[in-house]
């Protein structure tokens, strides 16, 4: 492409969502005046202006941490001592702290369950027992029943009562992956599944971890290394800081849970600017609740997942899965996706594969009707992009495109097909982060506000997947040259 072609890519990317965040900044006394929801008062720096803290995942992980920050600095502190022990005492010690973090803050009857269900995969486990997935269908099928029980919410209290339910879903996962990947040839079989299982940085937070991640794990015999460590966890500081002053200015979160505040957008077409930050503004959060994590683990030696990639970055749909949540895609492409097919296996086969997927997918993250949708046109849009991708590798594909573009022009027409898969796919996201409402208005707004309205949603939508497409080019560039 020219210079002056991918200046004008990034021009309109770049002047879309200035003006879409100037549009939503516009509207926060509205919303204030409008809403029957009581902002929290914000920090006294910004004149004592109210802050958005209808997020209850953000505002929770921020309670979270005030309460359980001296176990995170116990666990460094435990691990610096055992480096160069052996590995045994390791994973002793990280589970231990695990452990006393839970016994001294969660009522005994969370306890008997986070209990249950660990023990219950290690007994599978040594028993080889094909019986794995009916255990995590029942856990499953308890986890939901939980979610939908007021009289434990009212019984423990609405911070233990998530920090048990996500601590539980992501430890069925963990379970899950060590009972399908343990081989029974290790003399410390109970140390490490102790340690895999009750590793406190990603116990509630995530990211998910597999067991093949944590068994191949470095022995530290270093000291640790505070200057790289710290760096990582500031980074951490640093987006939840960001993410806590604009929320004095910019009600997204609010918006994601109440239709009304998304209709205020003046025009239909910068109301699609909402829904892109509700997903930026998620994907921010993910940053540090997964940052977290993860410098906890690379400092203790264990490879884990990357961090999320920004989505402002991501122009089809595979890539979200592949690269947004890669502890998790990794755990449903290798234990459920290719345990049922195969590179030569046939259509209907990956097909039926992917349906069990995402029907897991839906089971595991909640029984609700936005989340049926999420997965549904999850499973359609990937659907859709393997077909596309299909179609453009076949021969009598590129003849026709050779015949009537240039080289130029068939990337420019690819990338046009291409765009009208990446507009439902990043409107199905809204469902998933804001519900059936305005997942629901979002989606009318795209497709059922006229052809002016379509067209230049395409076009910006375009542009987005050229740089997109650009910036990707650039990056495997850069990694073939480093290999």
């Amino acid at each position: 492409m020219s210079k002056c072609e991918i200046i004008v890519y990034f021009s309109v990317y770049l002047v879309y969502i200035i003006i879409g965040l100037y549009k939503i900044y516009e509207l926060r006394d509205r919303i204030l005046d409008a809403s029957q929801f009581q902002f929290a008062r914000g920090w006294q720096v910004f004149g004592g202006r109210r802050r958005d803290d209808s997020n209850d995942e953000l505002e929770n992980f921020t309670t979270f941490i005030s309460t359980y920050w001296p176990y995170y600095l116990l666990h460094v502190l435990v691990g610096a001592g055992l480096r160069g022990k052996e590995l045994r005492l390791q994973c002793y010690g990280s589970a231990g702290v695990c452990a006393l973090a839970l016994c001294l803050n969660l009522h005994w009857t969370s306890l008997v369950m986070c209990v249950a269900l660990i023990s219950s995969y290690y007994l599978v486990a040594q028993r080889h027992s094909k019986a794995i997935w009916l255990l995590s269908g029942f856990w499953i099928l308890i986890i939901n029943v939980i979610k939908n029980s007021q009289w434990w919410l009212d019984f423990v209290g609405y911070s233990e009562f998530v920090l048990l339910l996500v601590s539980l879903s992501w430890s069925l996962l963990r379970g899950c992956s060590y009972a399908l990947t343990y081989k029974g040839d290790k003399s410390d079989k109970l140390a490490e599944y102790l340690g895999y299982a009750l590793y406190f940085p990603t116990l509630t937070y995530g990211p998910f971890i597999s067991y093949e991640r944590y068994a191949a794990r470095q022995h530290q015999d270093k000291p640790v290394n505070w200057l790289k460590f710290s760096s990582h966890l500031l980074r951490v500081v640093f987006w939840w800081l960001f993410m806590q002053c604009a929320l004095h200015f910019f009600y997204i979160h609010y918006m994601a849970l109440d239709v009304r505040a998304v209709a205020m957008m003046d025009s239909v077409f910068w109301q699609h600017a909402a829904g892109y930050f509700m997903g930026q503004f998620f994907f921010i959060y993910y940053v540090i609740t997964y940052g977290l994590g993860i410098s906890f683990a690379e400092n203790d030696g264990i490879p884990a997942p990357s961090r999320p990639r920004c989505i402002g970055r991501i122009h089809f749909y595979s890539d979200m899965w592949r690269k947004f949540d890669e502890g998790f895609y990794e755990f449903l492409f290798k234990h459920i996706y290719s345990e049922m097919c195969g590179k030569r296996s046939s259509v209907r086969a990956k097909l039926g594969a992917s349906a069990v997927t995402f029907g897991f997918v839906f089971l595991w993250h909640g029984c609700h009707t936005y989340v049926l949708m999420w997965s549904v046109l999850n499973f359609l849009c990937l659907t859709a992009e393997k077909c596309y991708k299909t179609l453009i590798a076949t021969p009598a594909y590129k003849q026709w495109l050779t015949k009537y573009f240039s080289a130029k022009g068939a990337q420019r027409f690819n990338a046009l097909l291409g765009t009208q898969l990446f507009i439902p796919a990043g409107f199905s996201n809204v469902y998933f982060i804001s519900g059936k409402d305005v997942g629901d208005f979002l989606m009318r707004g795209a497709y059922m506000s006229g052809v002016g309205n379509y067209l230049a949603l395409s076009f910006c939508s375009y542009c987005f997947f050229q740089c997109s497409e650009l910036l990707l080019i650039k990056a495997n560039k850069k990694t073939t040259k480093s290999d």
